[in-house]
């Protein structure tokens, strides 16, 4: 089956329809999403356009696709972990954000095959060999990734708590082209589809399309008890 790609999407009405057939716990975790998205659709860092989000049964995650190819951070360790240590299904997608129009984000969501995905990921994942982090004052360090723990905790009791921390890879470079190519491949492989039609047939296989075609089923052999029913 040919990849696929939704262009020129309104991206958080469309994963919000993603994630009421697939998540059923903690939807509130779409609240922080609906929160992050627009800000980094706003953002003036060309990788903070470009995201992994992923639909669990469980709640969701948004993450910044250039840290899921860094080694230890939290964005490629959580984007493994549902992989490795569970067995929950998972729906994946990569986003590439336009920017806001009439106050919606608008962007590219393509569907991905995400075992396969972090198999891939796990391959080409980069060291990190610095953090820079800002932290409550305004000051900002660039710390050895090593030791980066140790010299927060001795920085933070004069600026305060860390705001934001940026990985810095061993080699800038390399991590660049590993996503120019990555992001080339897929967008290249991507057919363009039709979002109502992914949704009416995940609809179709989600748990709530099932029971609905067990009941049809149902229904259509016994169609005289369901008649004495309606007339009861």
């Amino acid at each position: 089956m040919a990849a696929v790609k939704f262009e020129g999407v309104d991206v958080l009405d469309a994963l919000g329809q993603i994630m009421e057939l697939h998540t059923q716990h903690y939807k509130d975790d779409f609240e922080l999403d609906k929160e992050l998205i627009p800000k980094l659709a706003l953002s003036a860092s060309p990788e903070d356009k470009h995201l992994l989000w992923m639909s669990r049964p469980f709640g969701t995650y948004t993450l910044r696709e250039r840290d899921t190819y860094l080694e230890g951070t939290y964005e490629h360790n959580t984007w493994k972990f549902y992989h490795e240590q569970t067995k929950d299904p998972i729906l994946a997608y990569a986003l590439s954000l336009d920017g806001m129009q009439d106050g919606k984000v608008i962007g590219t969501i393509y569907p991905l095959d995400y075992a396969s995905h972090v198999e891939h990921i796990k391959q080409l994942s980069c060291p990190i060999a610095k953090v820079t982090v800002t932290f409550e004052d305004g000051f900002v360090a660039t710390l050895p990734y090593e030791s980066r723990r140790r010299q927060m905790n001795e920085l933070m009791p004069k600026h305060g708590s860390p705001k934001s921390i940026f990985y810095e890879p061993e080699s800038e470079r390399e991590l660049a082209v590993i996503l120019k190519r990555e992001r080339f491949k897929r967008e290249y492989h991507a057919v363009p589809g039709d979002f109502k039609e992914y949704i009416r047939r995940l609809e179709k296989d989600s748990v709530r399309g099932q029971i609905k075609d067990a009941k049809s089923a149902v229904v259509e052999s016994h169609p005289h008890t369901h008649k004495q029913e309606q007339t009861r």
